[in-house]
């Protein structure tokens, strides 16, 4: 009786986290609905004063780094708004045949630029025979750029980030590898839950959404994530 009684409660609080996280995400999903079209209007002013040849050039920087930080805004706007759609499998993948080789030189390339300012060594490994994979480049993009982005939090100046790439009869593997300080057994399984934060080197708190939405948008492609540090 003990032990059925102590399952029951197991599963009331399940139920109850499950609830509320569902209640965050419609009050999250409604805000970003709001968000969306005052930011979209202030990025096309800013984007209009930036093609103006009259601004000095301290005040164009200024103006530019407005831009920037409103288009982050509207990315996890986007985040958002895409995580809530996978999780109540509204969103239908656009697969198409890519070159696994083109598609992560690609993304590379996206990062190289940052890692130079952050004097971060960073590699990339592709395979020596280049094969053909069937994916949504779109979506794929944006796993690979949270993975990227969350190593990029998690290393310091001179550290080390690379893509690993390497198969098994069947599977192709992709890793994100960097010389950040790991991460404890407790969080690991934790990471890829809706709202888990891991606190970053630059202090740097995100939604808590993006390795979860890595995780839906992967095993939408029938596929895997995990973590190992």
């Amino acid at each position: 009786r003990t032990l059925a009684m102590s399952l029951e409660k197991e599963r009331i609080e399940k139920e109850h986290i499950e609830e509320m996280n569902q209640a965050k995400l419609r009050f999250f999903t409604n805000v970003s609905h709001e968000f969306r079209t005052p930011l979209t209007l202030i990025i096309s002013q800013v984007e209009l004063m930036l093609q103006k040849n009259t601004i000095p050039p301290s005040l164009h920087n200024s103006i530019f780094r407005i831009r920037k930080h409103a288009q982050q805004m509207k990315l996890l706007i986007s985040e958002l708004l895409d995580f809530r759609k996978f999780d109540q499998n509204y969103i239908q993948l656009k697969l198409s045949e890519q070159s696994l080789n083109t598609f992560l030189e690609e993304v590379y390339l996206s990062f190289s630029a940052y890692a130079s300012q952050k004097s971060i060594s960073y590699h990339l490994k592709l395979l020596e025979q280049d094969i053909s994979i069937w994916i949504d480049d779109w979506q794929m993009r944006k796993v690979l750029f949270n993975l990227l982005s969350n190593a990029f939090k998690h290393v310091p100046d001179k550290g080390e980030i690379s893509i690993l790439t390497s198969t098994t009869p069947d599977q192709v593997v992709i890793a994100v590898k960097d010389s950040g300080n790991g991460i404890s057994k407790e969080e690991q399984e934790r990471i890829f839950d809706r709202f888990y934060q891991v606190d970053s080197t630059d202090n740097q708190k995100g939604t808590g959404i993006g390795l979860a939405l890595a995780k839906s948008i992967i095993e939408a492609h029938k596929g895997k994530i995990s973590v190992r540090s």
